[in-house]
């Protein structure tokens, strides 16, 4: 029973702490114990500093009367509004375990109201039963929410699939048109902002993405030639022109073996190169873009690769 009434306070109360526990915290403490000393031990193994320990329990009232339990535990936490949060609600914890812990609710004396602690410990768990409760209940909603894009998502990507066997089907510019529709459509419900191709002096953008905070401009290519190094140049030089900018070339047929050999390393890489494979295990559901995104970032920010594996392996 113990070690599942602290799995309770661990859980369901690492982040709340409400007046009405408070209240409780106070009153039920209070009625626990029966002499001073226990109570101020309980003090001491709740957490609290000993030097607070002793300047509360050597205060007097007015009149020169030591202070009541309940007036303790009423300066304390008076006191401990001043204390680091997170000191205070370890504190507020661990009185609210010694509470809903405690099982032997027997009266050390006539005047001892320990029924009161009991019917605190009793509020207390059912307050603690009640947040697990709606911890619970948050959780499922998260997880149907989850679980309800999941679905979407696959859905959405057999649709994007479709077009993409379309597509290879074309030839030419066609297959090329077709291609920039895919890859917007696969940006869509990947929730990847996406900027549709668009023309400047002297440029022309098949479009952008946002993501992680940085725009990538973006070279899609589907020809039956692999990009050579001239194609790879030109994004280059569109990157480098703007502000904090990054880009993607993606070329469905590869890429030359003068390009592969000559790969920067050891210099500022701003443009990541994926491939038809990168582009089609997205499609058919092997990872996601998001995933080969993160993963080709990874790589060339700790190991120089603009051009990553297809398995998504360190």
């Amino acid at each position: 029973m113990m070690e599942v009434q602290k799995s309770l306070i661990n859980i369901w109360m690492i982040d709340v702490f409400t007046e009405e526990i408070e209240v409780n915290i106070k009153k039920g403490i209070a009625n626990l114990y029966w002499f001073l000393g226990d109570l101020e031990k309980a003090w001491l193994r709740a957490g609290v500093d000993g030097n607070i320990v002793n300047k509360l329990f050597n205060s007097r009232t007015p009149e020169g009367a030591k202070l009541t339990k309940r007036q303790l535990m009423d300066l304390l936490y008076k006191d401990s509004r001043a204390m680091d949060f997170n000191r205070r609600l370890e504190i507020s914890r661990n009185f609210v375990r010694f509470l809903v812990e405690h099982t032997n609710f027997v009266p050390q004396s006539e005047n001892h109201k320990i029924g009161v602690a009991e019917t605190c410990s009793l509020k207390l768990k059912a307050i603690l039963e009640e947040q697990k409760k709606q911890v619970e209940y948050n959780q499922r909603i998260k997880t149907r929410v989850k679980q309800s894009k999941e679905l979407d998502y696959s859905s959405e990507l057999l649709r994007v699939r479709d077009l993409f066997m379309l597509a290879e089907g074309l030839e030419g510019a066609e297959r090329g048109y077709r291609f920039e529709e895919v890859f917007v459509e696969l940006m869509r419900i990947s929730g990847i902002p996406v900027v549709e191709p668009f023309k400047i002096v002297g440029e022309q953008i098949d479009g952008a993405i946002k993501y992680g905070g940085h725009f990538y401009l973006l070279e899609l290519k589907w020809t039956k030639k692999k990009s050579a190094h001239k194609e790879i140049s030109s994004l280059y030089m569109k990157v480098e022109g703007k502000l904090d900018a990054r880009g993607i070339f993606v070329s469905m047929n590869g890429y030359s073996n003068e390009i592969l050999q000559s790969l920067p390393r050891g210099k500022t890489l701003k443009t990541l190169l994926f491939d038809g494979m990168h582009v089609s295990n997205v499609i058919f559901g092997r990872y996601t873009f998001s995933e080969l995104l993160e993963h080709a970032i990874s790589q060339a920010s700790l190991k120089g690769e603009i051009y990553s594996n297809h398995e998504l392996v360190s």
